[in-house]
């Protein structure tokens, strides 16, 4: 899913500077009491948000040897059952990370490279009105690095407008039983929305373009899409509870994930993913697959400075690589210049694995809800100042 969104300063002002004054003014506190206040924090958001059933979070230092792991509500907001560290949830555009890594792969082993035209791989009757801007069409033009770095000025089924008729979220809300393959995802593009611009002109957020990446993929690699994230990423790193979801024959009894008050854990609808993201997982699969990514056990240093490149600007204090965000706190607010600054994948749905380089700190999250796109974020930053308050022992 996409993560058009805009984290306001009024946001940050209202929401964490109270909360963040009082967290800085106190003394550092032990390992356990940062446990019990993370948890606490956690009950208590659950507690007061209909939309959420449930929280999970991971924090990781890999340095220090700390972790701490939560599992807040039930497994949805008609269930009794409480969630488990290792509950299975659907991580939504955090998949777009694992894409762009099996093209890194495919660079590293010599098969293609960044700039290549996806006409190489892409028939006509795909690309057709498409990538058309002013009276020329630049299909012929567009590189595998623009699709990964949503700058190749198509579409996006899934928040952008449409020119007719009801918008795709709409569509699967009024009907969450909808089945979508993947040809039919980049038909709505074609059908009913309009290029933004010419490969190259601007960034705009893009699940089309994850798509058509998912589709070039399958061409290369001669095989479909779940097969290649099972060979290339999940059982090499023994991620046993990961599977890209509508294409595994023993499918998980997933957390709730709402969009606007519907429940679509288990529905057709999201098949809207695909390459772009339905992978069902858990967070230590998540912290496993961003460790191997931190440690080059996927891909050279080479390549991952290439998908660590974060030189498109997605809002402010946002900027965008390959299959992946990053986040520079000291612009999003001069109050929370002190934090550090993290990157990784992240989910329209609250769903994210950061990773924060200076102080070799994995930051695993799944909110499962629309409503908290934007929040997400500011509860990390909140919990993040009671785990920075945490005294050396």
């Amino acid at each position: 899913m996409s993560l058009k969104w805009k984290i306001l300063i009024g946001i940050i002002l209202i929401g964490i500077i109270g909360f963040g004054m009082l967290v800085y003014i106190n003394r550092p506190i032990s390992e356990e009491v940062v446990r019990v206040e993370i948890q606490k924090h956690l009950e208590k958001l659950v507690d007061e948000n209909e939309s959420l059933s449930s929280v999970l979070f991971t924090i990781y230092s890999d340095r220090t040897g700390y972790c701490q792991q939560f599992a807040i509500g039930t497994k949805s907001l008609q269930s009794d059952q409480p969630v488990q560290i290792d509950s299975q949830y659907h991580s939504a555009s955090v998949g777009k990370t694992m894409c762009a890594t099996v093209f890194g792969m495919l660079v590293d082993e010599g098969k293609i490279n960044f700039d290549d035209k996806i006409s190489t791989w892409l028939d006509d009757d795909i690309l057709k009105g498409l990538f058309v801007s002013g009276d020329t069409d630049y299909c012929d033009q567009v590189t595998i690095r623009h699709l990964l770095k949503h700058t190749s000025g198509v579409g996006d089924y899934f928040e952008g407008p449409v020119k007719s008729g009801k918008t795709m979220l709409e569509m699967i809300t009024d009907n969450p039983d909808l089945l979508f393959t993947p040809e039919e995802l980049i038909a709505f593009t074609r059908e009913r929305q309009e290029p933004v611009g010419k490969p190259q002109q601007q960034f705009y957020y893009s699940d089309t373009g994850y798509i058509l990446l998912g589709l070039i993929l399958e061409v290369i690699e001669g095989k479909p899409y779940s097969d290649i994230l099972d060979e290339r990423i999940f059982e090499p790193l023994d991620m046993e509870d990961s599977y890209l979801m509508l294409y595994y024959e023993e499918s998980a009894d997933i957390l709730g994930i709402y969009v606007n008050g519907i429940n679509l854990s288990g529905k057709n609808a999201l098949s809207i993913d695909w390459s772009g993201g339905s992978i069902v997982t858990t967070m230590d699969d998540l912290l496993t697959f961003m460790m191997a990514l931190e440690n080059g056990d996927l891909v050279s240093d080479e390549i991952y400075q290439q998908m660590t490149n974060f030189s498109e600007s997605f809002d402010k204090g946002i900027y965008y690589g390959m299959g992946m965000m990053y986040f520079d706190f000291s612009e999003l607010s001069f109050l929370l210049g002190s934090m550090t600054d993290i990157y990784g994948g992240m989910g329209t749905t609250g769903t994210y694995m950061f990773y924060d380089k200076e102080k070799d700190t994995y930051f695993i999250a799944n909110f499962g809800s629309l409503d908290f796109m934007e929040k997400s974020i500011d509860e990390l930053i909140k919990i993040r100042m009671i785990y920075n308050r945490m005294k050396n022992e």
